[in-house]
């Protein structure tokens, strides 16, 4: 008897263990398509409560009947390891791709080679005072050289708005940025909550695990973390030192008007106004690109511009227009964002000083031909010239290229290693329905084998308590 209800016993962890693994399978199918998932199985193992053969001749010692199968754990099927690289490797992947988007806009605002470009912009107006210098009397001429002029502020002036609006957009998407990282440093915090419960009590919350990896996931790439296990459940994330996430504690970011800075936004911690030290990840991407990248073009640009307006103002200065006059300038304004043709030539024609001796006028157009010869003059840049305005221009363009081609390539190898990993872990942690399919046959054919055992022993129960002892009645 005493074995036979052991057996009965067996047959029902087994049953217990079989659904289990059945329902963990049915789980890891519904979920084949969840975002960030991690496929789970449930560990057995033997009987940890082997059970004593009562005997006359032996000591009892235990171990000689097994009492069937006990569920260990669900456990989640991940790897740390690629965890850790995919992590580490998607800031830098985030970095990049900002540095690659953020250029590529500034060729598509270059507009080069292109026939509206600032190059051949630049290239009309001079052409424009090179035939002014062979008619400097005539009218049609001069609305040209003055139109040439128009065209040139206008497109510098446009070009340098479009470079100030881009980084203006980068530091939006700089405070968005902080936003969604204090968003989800307080979503993890939650999580970390959830599942100090989950633990005390003696769960495995899988589930949870899951949701706060992928929030992991997308924190990395939005800036370089570093994260840490704790023996409660819960992850401490730091970055650049200091912890983002303790527990249910978050330190959150800030954004913070830097003076300094044409008032773009610095990150601090918000506990006590100190900068985040970061390095990696989409957000030191938005402020390489904001601070360096997009500034220092628009400073060049600037720099173009203030040159051209002081060297042309001062040959234009120093020739005569039709009416005598001189000592005019041609451009107003001190640099490319306020750079215009001066109000005198835009109210009168004759102003544009062609000539270079008033005695010689109006023929005389030897004063435009100085200023088409600025040209090819070593100006730029100012502190030490070695090259011409369409040098400078052409070597801004080009270095603005292989910056990108830079970017371009980075990202793309980065992107390519971060999909590999990402392969990688998914080989390991993804749900494959084949296999659950195969899984489920499997545990369907234990479970059945363990009802016939328990059918079996319901028979031997019915003969011992309703059958025996009836011969002879």
């Amino acid at each position: 008897m005493i074995s036979t209800f052991l057996g009965i016993e067996t047959a029902l962890r087994a049953l217990m263990a079989q659904r289990k693994a059945m329902e963990t399978a049915g789980h890891n199918i519904a979920n084949a398509n969840t975002p960030g998932f991690s496929r789970q199985k449930v560990e057995l193992a033997s009987s940890r409560d082997p059970y004593t053969v009562p005997s006359l001749c032996r000591p009892e010692l235990p171990g000689q009947l097994g009492t069937g199968v006990d569920i260990v754990g669900i456990e989640r099927v991940r790897d740390q390891f690629l965890d850790l690289q995919v992590r580490n490797n998607s800031s830098k992947l985030g970095y990049w791709e900002v540095r690659r988007d953020s250029l590529q806009k500034v060729e598509v605002i270059f507009n080069e080679p292109g026939d509206n470009g600032l190059n051949n912009v630049l290239t009309a107006f001079w052409n424009a005072w090179q035939e002014l210098s062979k008619t400097p009397e005539s009218l049609a001429v001069r609305s040209e050289v003055r139109q040439r002029g128009i065209t040139l502020a206008e497109t510098i002036q446009h070009l340098y708005g479009q470079l100030q609006q881009l980084q203006e957009d980068l530091n939006f998407n700089v405070e968005v940025t902080v936003e969604q990282i204090n968003t989800i440093a307080q979503q993890l915090a939650d999580l970390n909550q959830q599942i100090i419960h989950s633990v005390a009590v003696g769960d495995s919350p899988n589930d949870l695990y899951d949701r706060r990896d992928l929030l992991l996931d997308r924190l990395a790439k939005m800036v370089d973390i570093t994260i840490s296990e704790q023996a409660d459940g819960t992850v401490t994330v730091a970055v650049g030192g200091r912890n983002l996430v303790q527990g249910i504690t978050v330190d959150r970011f800030q954004v913070v008007a830097d003076p300094l800075n044409n008032n773009f936004y610095a990150v601090q911690w918000e506990s006590d106004g100190t900068p985040v030290a970061f390095t990696s990840g989409s957000l030191a991407g938005m402020i390489w690109a904001r601070d360096e990248g997009v500034a220092n073009i628009l400073s060049q640009v600037d720099e173009l511009a203030a040159t051209l307006i002081s060297q042309v103002n001062a040959v234009h200065q120093s020739g005569y227009g039709l009416d005598g006059s001189t000592g005019n300038d041609f451009f107003s304004g001190t640099g490319a964002a306020d750079m215009a043709v001066a109000a005198g030539i835009l109210s009168d024609l004759n102003t544009i000083a062609a000539a270079s001796d008033a005695a010689k006028l109006p023929g005389d157009g030897a004063n435009a031909l100085r200023l088409a010869q600025l040209r090819d003059a070593f100006t730029m840049p100012p502190s030490s010239p070695s090259g011409t305005f369409g040098d400078y221009y052409r070597s801004l363009v080009a270095t603005t290229g292989i910056n990108t081609e830079q970017a371009e390539r980075l990202s793309e190898n980065v992107g390519l290693l971060v999909s590999q990993l990402e392969n990688r872990r998914q080989a390991v942690m993804g749900v494959s329905l084949d296999e659950e399919m195969a899984n489920i046959v499997k545990f369907t054919h234990a479970y059945q084998a363990a009802a016939r055992v328990l059918t079996t022993l319901d028979e031997q129960l019915d003969i011992i308590i309703n059958r025996m002892g009836l011969v002879g009645r």
